[in-house]
């Protein structure tokens, strides 16, 4: 089968704001084509995202557009079988590009199925897994090395378990058995057949919509929903916050903690109320 991974690099906590990304297509289990680019958002970067990729208003100053690469990356796209690793690709790239139909993958569903229980007390996140099958990653978010790392990793579950994609996009609709793992979650367990399921949330500031409701939107869409952050966390929804309530900070405790897990290279999306909205609509 003929399929596409896709990572992309952010300039700012906004989803949209893509200031690199890359594309490798596969056929047979082998690389056919490579692409990938910077890309100048025309928008502000954020300490924290540079801070991870290295990537700012600098070194994007001669590249192109958005704009000026949405042809090629749709053409890259074409009718292939799209993987990423995670969500976060899916939901900023549907939003940019709502006419896209494809099917998606997400590989971290399928590597939670490959080796469920092996590897849940390191986490799921790229350069964790990378480490643990010993896969070489010499630049992690590097959108290029991020994908062939990626590429790598589903190889290797196909490999391992003996079953192509077709059987793959069945299986990572179906439960998995990780009960210990759910009860270390939080409060509410993700729909088992949810978009998102493996995906862990949490919620901090003041929402339109009631954190009851939110919570139950997320777990619907297959998240597990938690109190607090932790390693484990992969989703931080941002809300109004009270400035009365933060103690004389400038963001609220589980932010900070998150910020903080996201530099040691814990794989954390920050997501506004309009992000996370979006994302379990997938």
């Amino acid at each position: 089968m003929k399929y596409v991974i896709v990572d992309i690099e952010t300039a700012n906590p906004n989803i949209t704001s893509i200031c690199q990304i890359a594309i490798v297509t596969y056929e047979n289990g082998q690389i056919t084509d490579q692409w990938h680019t910077l890309i100048n958002p025309k928008t502000d970067f954020h300490y924290m995202n540079v801070a991870i990729h290295g990537i700012d208003e600098r070194t994007v100053r001669n590249a192109p557009t958005l704009s000026d690469v949405a042809d090629t990356i749709k053409a890259k796209f074409a009718d292939n079988l799209i993987c990423s690793y995670g969500a976060f690709d899916r939901s900023s790239l549907t939003r940019i590009f709502p006419e896209l139909s494809n099917q998606w993958l997400d590989i971290v569903r399928v590597v939670r199925r490959s080796w469920n229980q092996e590897f849940a007390k390191y986490g799921y996140g790229l350069a964790s897994m990378a480490s643990a099958l010993k896969i070489k990653q010499a630049n992690h978010h590097d959108a290029l090395d991020d994908v062939l790392v990626a590429g790598e990793i589903l190889l290797k579950a196909l490999a391992d378990s003996q079953q192509d994609l077709d059987f793959w996009l069945q299986r990572v609709k179906k439960p998995i058995d990780l009960e210990n793992y759910q009860k270390a979650h939080g409060k509410l367990e993700g729909n088992p057949e949810g978009e998102l399921h493996g995906e862990t949330i949490v919620f901090t500031g003041e929402l339109s919509i009631p954190r009851a409701k939110a919570a139950e939107l997320a777990a619907q869409a297959g998240c597990n929903v938690a109190t607090g952050v932790s390693k484990k966390v992969t989703l931080l929804v941002i809300g109004e916050q009270d400035l009365t309530k933060l103690n004389g900070k400038e963001l609220s405790s589980k932010e900070i903690k998150a910020r903080e897990l996201i530099e040691k290279g814990h794989p954390i999306q920050l997501l506004s109320e309009v992000d996370f909205l979006t994302l379990i609509k997938i």
